[in-house]
């Protein structure tokens, strides 16, 4: 019977150790000590069977009291069959115990579970920043010195956000552009041509009205001239550069011919031709008006 324990005793040994030479893990900080809210490292490696797959804690396993910052691999390295990986975890506390423990474990994909191999613990000592903290009555009695002067700060542009914003806004506007500009140009265009056609009418009808009246040559020279360049501007023809004779060979409308050689007699013979004289040629440049604001509009 003795004989039987101590075989089985002598088995379970031998497969303890042979499990515990298969996956080593180790941990431990990188320093003694640690102040409150500052930073410090942890590192966690494991000796394992390369044919074997180890996982390492991410940042959703409790590292208390440690709070968990960030972590860097180590790459894996393996010879003669065994591989070693090491995990470098930065870590933060804002507990004041005097000793703070950690003991981070490494799990080994089995088949149908994973297996929990944990490093042995290891301390750090809190430093303490403030060793007594005084009283809060002694406190209250402290004076306080009250200065309530202006103090001059000097003014800081915050040139990356002035850049983004001026990025963003380009961007808009070229999307804008994209998509309304000939809408845009077709507008200022209409708004240009409707101005222009207001001030020619306007200054038309006035030499137009003095020529009837005082039948002046200047005056119907004025008129005629206004007229030409009106329509010259319309159709990008140099009509005041052109006689009547030269007119009637780009224009087939007869009666503002005719009436162009009865404005030359009125102007050069001194001819009297009663009024509403001038009044297809107005009819003739308000055509001409129309077809371009619908050539800016089909355009």
């Amino acid at each position: 019977m003795f004989d039987r324990i101590l075989v089985l005793s002598l088995c379970l040994l031998v497969s303890f150790f042979s499990s515990a030479q298969e996956e080593k893990v180790r941990g431990h900080f990188s320093a003694d000590s640690i102040q409150i809210g500052k930073s410090i490292s942890y590192y966690l490696s494991a000796r394992y069977p390369q044919k074997k797959t180890v996982l390492f804690p991410d940042s959703s396993y409790s590292f208390a009291p440690f709070e968990f910052q960030k972590k860097s691999y180590v790459p894996t390295v393996t010879k003669e069959g065994i591989s070693y990986d090491s995990v470098i975890y930065t870590l933060t506390t804002f507990e004041i115990d005097s000793l703070q423990l950690l003991s981070l474990p490494v799990f080994v994909v089995e088949e149908q579970d994973c297996t929990r191999v944990t490093a042995i613990t290891d301390t750090v000592i809190f430093d303490k920043v403030v060793e007594n903290l005084p009283d809060s009555t002694q406190l209250a009695k402290i004076p306080l010195k009250t200065n309530t002067n202006y103090w001059n700060v000097s003014w800081l542009l915050n040139y990356p956000l002035l850049s983004i914003i001026g990025g963003v806004m380009i961007i808009l506007l070229v999307i804008a552009w994209l998509v309304f500009g000939r809408r845009i140009r077709q507008y200022y265009q209409r708004k240009r041509l409707e101005k222009k056609h207001l001030a020619f009418l306007e200054t038309f009808n006035q030499w137009v009205e003095r020529s009837e009246t005082d039948g002046a040559a200047k005056s119907t020279e004025t008129a005629l001239f206004i007229w030409k360049k009106y329509v010259e501007d319309l159709i990008g023809r140099p009509y005041t550069k052109f006689t009547t004779k030269e007119i009637s060979q780009y224009e087939s409308d007869q009666r503002l011919i005719e009436s162009l050689w009865a404005i030359d007699r009125m102007i050069y013979a001194q001819q009297s031709q009663g009024k509403g004289l001038f009044a297809h040629l107005k009819s003739y440049s308000e055509d001409q008006y129309f077809k371009k604001l619908e050539e800016i509009k089909n355009g």
